[in-house]
């Protein structure tokens, strides 16, 4: 998160007030360091809950979808959504989540969610969403930018 987006989070009247908490003028009070470290931790569970999937779907290759803004993060991954909050938190869930497969040898490809295209491509296909579906659609997308 920017200075803006984490004094939105800890409901602060300004950015200004993480500066100063930065610089060590004030200190961090003992209940934003508790909502940052349960955010932390909601952040790392979901990290563990990936790489179970990953681990147990036994390949070697993932493809992950990144949602660039609140409104398409909250429209296919609601319950996501609603444990992280904002698309910027899923931006260093997907950063976590691909290093940590890494570590155990897995190949990441991050694949970022472009509404327009998938909705069209969910139309020709006849299709409704689904979590597979958006993998499927971010695996066609990433084969075709790498012909």
């Amino acid at each position: 998160m920017n200075r803006s987006e984490c004094a939105q989070f800890l409901k602060l009247k300004s950015a200004d007030e993480i500066t100063i908490m930065e610089n060590n003028t004030k200190d961090l009070h003992q209940e934003h360091h508790e909502k940052l470290a349960r955010l932390d931790a909601k952040v790392e569970t979901a990290v563990f809950s990936e790489v179970d999937i990953f681990s147990q779907l036994n390949e070697r290759e993932v493809i992950l979808i990144r949602f660039l803004n609140n409104e398409t993060f909250s429209l296919y991954e609601p319950k996501l959504f609603e444990e992280l909050g904002s698309s910027r938190i899923h931006e260093n869930f997907i950063a976590r989540t691909k290093k940590a497969i890494e570590r155990i040898q897995g190949e990441v490809t991050v694949a970022f969610m472009d509404t327009e295209f998938y909705e069209a491509w969910l139309g020709i296909n006849d299709f409704d969403d689904s979590r597979e579906l958006r993998v499927a659609w971010a695996r066609q997308q990433a084969r075709g930018l790498s012909k």
